[in-house]
């Protein structure tokens, strides 16, 4: 059977050190110097308390502080392998601070506002949006929600227009460095598979690949852009259409690692040995980048650095009372993977 072990009060702690409540109270909410209880005694109460197994209870916390110690976290990426990185990071920053993190799955304008309503119902100290990608409307609703009720907002890969701090990672710079790379080994026919025309990553990569194609002096007429609007399907049937023997491009640019993989499949289906004929990149180093034949080369995105600097800029902006959002976008760096997707031109 299994054993329940009563929660460790502070009440038990102060018992076995034969010291009052108050003290002991005292140390393990970082108050004890302002009372004048010694070092020697506050090692002893946090070495006791550590060996009992003492949990503080935040409810109680909570109601005395009268702050729900929360940040609330929505997301409409949980199920994608950089979407839970994010969350990873952020759950690792959250664990050496006093907050909690209150998880939101959102799809859709009415899911991401009845998920902001219930987070703010409970008193959420900040927010963490991750992938959202709102409609006017809802942009309006997020602003005017999040300043009624003075909750601060941090965001990754979100369109929001207003004021908060953003947490990207460098997708200008990492499509810069893929078109080098291709440049480099004589490609001059590139061509880009996109996601679509809202969520802010596949913007920032669509934008940043025609600013490459402009910065190695490209012909744009042989360099297209194509939106697969994240499925596979269409991923697929667009590189169909890119490998037309005609007007083939030598390489191919895919804003995600699965794009890729659709490129790939297809070459194969028609028969194109990939690098010799095809060279073709991914971005953001997801396991199936491994996985393939030949192995991708992409781009690696610091996920879970970016969650965890989200967290720790909400906390900050918490704990210091800032009123006064800011639009401030953090950048992360990002890095090539080389594999063996990617070859010298080939010849015609």
């Amino acid at each position: 059977m299994l054993e329940v072990t009563a929660m460790i009060k502070i009440s038990d702690i102060a018992e076995t050190l034969q010291l009052s409540r108050v003290t002991v109270s005292a140390i393990l909410n970082d108050r004890y110097r302002k009372l004048g209880i010694s070092e020697k005694t506050a090692q002893r109460v946090l070495q006791r308390a550590e060996a009992m197994g003492y949990v503080p209870n935040q409810n109680a916390l909570s109601m005395k502080t009268g702050r729900s110690m929360t940040i609330g976290m929505l997301s409409s990426s949980l199920s994608e392998e950089w979407g839970a990185k994010i969350l990873v990071g952020a759950l690792n920053a959250i664990q050496s601070t006093p907050y909690s993190l209150r998880i939101e799955a959102v799809h859709g304008s009415e899911e991401e506002r009845g998920a902001l309503e219930r987070l703010l119902g409970s008193r959420v100290e900040g927010l963490f949006c991750c992938n959202i990608n709102p409609a006017p409307e809802t942009n309006e609703f997020f602003e005017l929600a999040t300043k009624r009720y003075g909750v601060a907002v941090a965001s990754t890969n979100c369109s929001f227009t207003f004021n908060h701090d953003r947490f990207e990672s460098d997708n200008s710079a990492a499509v810069m460095a893929l078109i080098k790379h291709l440049f480099e080994l004589g490609h001059r026919k590139i061509a880009h598979i996109g996601g679509d025309c809202i969520s802010e990553s596949s913007r920032e990569r669509s934008e940043a690949f025609l600013r490459g194609v402009a910065a190695f002096n490209l012909n744009v007429a042989e360099c297209p852009v194509l939106w697969s609007n994240w499925k596979m399907d269409e991923a697929r049937s667009l590189a169909r259409q890119l490998m037309e023997p005609h007007n083939r491009p030598t390489a191919v640019v895919c804003a995600n690692d699965r794009i890729a993989a659709c490129t790939l499949q297809v070459a194969n289906e028609l028969n194109l040995k990939v690098p010799e004929e095809l060279s073709v990149v991914g971005m953001t180093n997801e396991r199936i980048s491994q996985l393939t034949i030949p192995a991708i080369t992409t781009v690696s995105i610091p996920e879970e650095d970016i969650g965890r600097a989200s967290i720790m800029a909400l906390i900050e902006s918490i704990e210091s009372k800032e009123k006064v959002a800011s639009q401030k976008i953090t950048r992360h760096e990002c890095s090539i993977v080389m594999r063996n997707s990617t070859a010298v031109v080939p010849e015609r």
